[in-house]
This record gives structure tokens, sequence and C-alpha cells, in this order.
């Protein structure tokens, strides 16, 4: 019997296992506990996931960056609730403002999200041992804990 090709099942498994599909935890990292948040290199606050599930994800944090400080709320709802589709509509939440025409695809081990709220589409992924986030004001965003990957 010969020995099983690894590189074709990794493919296989991530592919056909929730790598291309919308389910929220195979985009994002840890969410348990206190998370710092980095823009860089830089910390530039901390927060936590107080509501985490394949179909929704709320973070609740504060920054403290450039002189600025302040508190912020984001959520992204799947309003589909299918977790095996590649694009759909979701809810994003930020603060009091919300968004319920977003719509969501996944482009790979990334997620997009296009919403109102931002100029540009934002991508999720897997970083590190954490949640990268691109894009968001045009800036580059990591959620996790360094040290504990």
């Amino acid at each position: 019997m010969p020995a099983p090709n690894l590189k074709e099942y990794r493919f296989v498994h991530l592919h056909f296992c929730g790598r291309d599909m919308a389910k929220l935890s195979t985009h994002f990292g840890p969410h348990v506990g206190s998370l710092k948040i980095y823009v860089g290199f830089f910390e530039v606050g901390s927060g936590r996931f107080p509501a985490f599930s394949d179909t929704e994800a709320e973070f609740a944090g504060s920054y403290q960056v450039f002189g600025t400080a302040g508190t912020f709320n984001i959520r992204i709802r799947l309003t589909d609730n299918n977790k095996a589709a590649k694009s759909g509509p979701c809810e994003v939440t930020l603060n009091e403002n919300v968004d319920t025409t977003a719509k969501y695809e996944v482009n790979g081990a990334k997620l997009m999200i296009a919403t109102t709220l931002n100029s540009t589409p934002v991508a999720i992924y897997l970083n590190q041992g954490g949640t990268q986030i691109d894009n968001v004001s045009g800036h580059n965003l990591w959620i996790g804990q360094w040290g504990t990957v």
C-alpha cells in the first residue's frame, strides 16, 4: 500500500472541510478571553469577543493611537445562515451604524466583506495565530495574543 500524499490530503481537507465556506470560525483566530489589537508592530488596544458562532461574530474593544482614544463595537452576521455558501448577504454593525445590505464572499482563505461602512472591502483571515483584518479605514489590524501561538 503506498504512503498517503499529505499535500493532496491537506488540499482536499482545506477545500472541502470548511476553508472555502462562509463559516466564521474558519476565518477568525482565537476568540476567547482578552485579546490585543495591533496595527503593524504597535499595540493599539484590546478587546474580546462577547459573541461568536459560525454565523455571527461580535468584537468589543478600546484603542489608543496617535493621541486619540475610544471604544468600539463591531458585529458581522451572515444573514443567510448557510454555512456551505461561498457568498451571500450579511449585516455589519459598527458602534451605532448598521449596514443591512452588506455582502460577503469567500476568496480562498479570506472572507471578504463589502459594506457601506468602509470605503473598500474588508478582508478577514487567519494569520500568525490570530485574526488579520485588512483595509479597515485604510489600516490593517491583527487581533490575538503574541507569544501564545
